[in-house]
């Protein structure tokens, strides 16, 4: 079957989304992945085909105003106003960018941001990725809630609320479309009830609860396991010593200041014996205990790793699992709080250090915990183990392939009455 995958977003959005379209592609199956020019190279590379969506994720993340604000310690809701909204050429030009990709397929997913500019036409059966826990639950509250324990009714408000909030951002852009408006309050409403909603998170971190629609599934992370050789000098500055910390801020590097973020960490790492590899940001200059590099193959770097510094994004987490290897969280906004509370509770992280109060000081209490705690490091050995042992692009795709058999039989059904 032909089957059209559309996402926006991030590095961390898209590379799950190749991971997909790969095992799709495995199984016989033609797949177009739709998303940003900045990551064509990328698709190429993976073998799938490639279609353009307008925009840059760098038109946000790396905005002087964003950045801005976040330092100076605003909510992400405040910090986005902050950020020129698109125009409505742009968002119509999106939309219809969409529309086109889909045509002809028979099957789209949608990341939860892609869909916000798909409309079903009910012409082909469609199924949805969110990157974190969706459906409302009374289990546990919301992502962009505070993750406190405080019982079934909090946790319902913390849904319903992040429910508004959502359809609040979303009513402006589906507008300016000319597309019909998603339910007020629960714009997401459909996903798990009437069209599949996957979330490639490891069921060692959740497992789906009693009260989520039958279409809501964890499947495990979607690893892209790429053809990638390490250079001769990064191959020698790991092996040349102790194991060195690995520092990744992914599509977040903006946000920060590179000198400054390099010479806090750096020293604390120092005090530790331990070098650094520094990934994707910083200063072109490095002194010698530092190796910078601008891409690089996670499952490679991070198990030659004895800690794991990052931002806290979905993908990134997930690669931070699979090795086995402790982390220290630096969340900044959006979802990356959420998994840094998520990996402590597993106790495969020491307490996270918020963006807003990254110090040394923080910083060298949570990386010592990291590289001595001798429980830690094995409760993260065996999280690694498991979540290795998943299958995810495997479980999503016998779950898409079985919901287009159902979808095209219910519709057969439909059709001969």
């Amino acid at each position: 079957m032909q089957v059209s995958l559309l996402v926006t977003g991030s590095r961390g959005d898209v590379q799950p989304f190749i991971a997909l379209g790969a095992t799709l592609m495995s199984r016989g199956h033609s797949v177009v992945l739709a998303t940003h020019g900045d990551f064509e190279s990328l698709v190429r590379e993976s073998g799938l085909d490639f279609a353009e969506l307008p925009g840059s994720p760098r038109d946000f993340l790396a905005h002087p105003a964003l950045t801005e604000a976040l330092q100076q310690g605003a909510s992400l809701f405040k910090a986005a106003r902050k950020v020129p909204r698109p125009t409505q050429e742009h968002i119509r030009l999106l939309a219809s960018r969409v529309e086109d990709v889909c045509k002809g397929a028979d099957l789209v997913v949608n990341s939860v941001l892609s869909r916000i500019m798909f409309e079903d036409n009910g012409t082909s059966p469609w199924a949805s990725l969110t990157w974190w826990p969706l459906n409302p639950t009374k289990q546990w509250p919301a992502m962009i809630a505070p993750q406190s324990r405080l019982g079934p009714v909090y946790n319902r408000l913390t849904h319903r609320m992040a429910g508004l909030l959502d359809w609040i951002s979303i009513r402006g852009y589906r507008k300016q479309a000319d597309m019909p408006a998603l339910p007020f309050g629960a714009p997401y409403r459909e996903l798990g009830r009437d069209v599949p909603l996957l979330c490639p998170v490891t069921r060692e971190m959740f497992t789906e609860p009693s009260d989520w629609p039958a279409l809501s599934q964890f499947t495990g992370y979607w690893f892209w396991d790429r053809e990638w050789t390490p250079s001769a000098e990064l191959v020698d500055f790991v092996e040349s010593g102790d194991a060195p910390v690995s520092l990744s801020f992914g599509s977040i590097w903006p946000v920060h200041q590179p000198e400054k973020t390099l010479e806090k960490v750096l020293g604390v790492v120092r005090s530790h014996g331990r070098r650094l590899v520094l990934v994707g940001g910083g200063p072109d200059n490095v002194p010698d205990d530092v190796f910078r590099v601008d891409d690089v193959h996670y499952p490679w770097l991070f198990p030659r790793s004895s800690a794991i510094i990052h931002h806290g994004g979905c993908n990134t987490t997930g690669e931070a699992l699979r090795s086995g290897i402790p982390q220290v969280v630096v969340p900044t906004f959006a979802d990356s709080p959420f998994w840094a509370a998520q990996v402590h509770r597993m106790g495969v992280s020491p307490a996270p250090v918020p963006f807003s109060k990254f110090t040394a000081e923080r910083l060298d209490e949570a990386l010592g915990k990291a590289l001595t705690d001798r429980d830690m490091a094995k409760r993260a050995a065996e999280v690694g183990e498991a979540v290795r042992a998943e299958k995810g692009t495997e479980t999503a795709v016998d779950v898409l392939e079985d919901w287009v058999v159902r979808w095209n039989d219910r519709r057969k059904a439909s059709d001969s009455v």
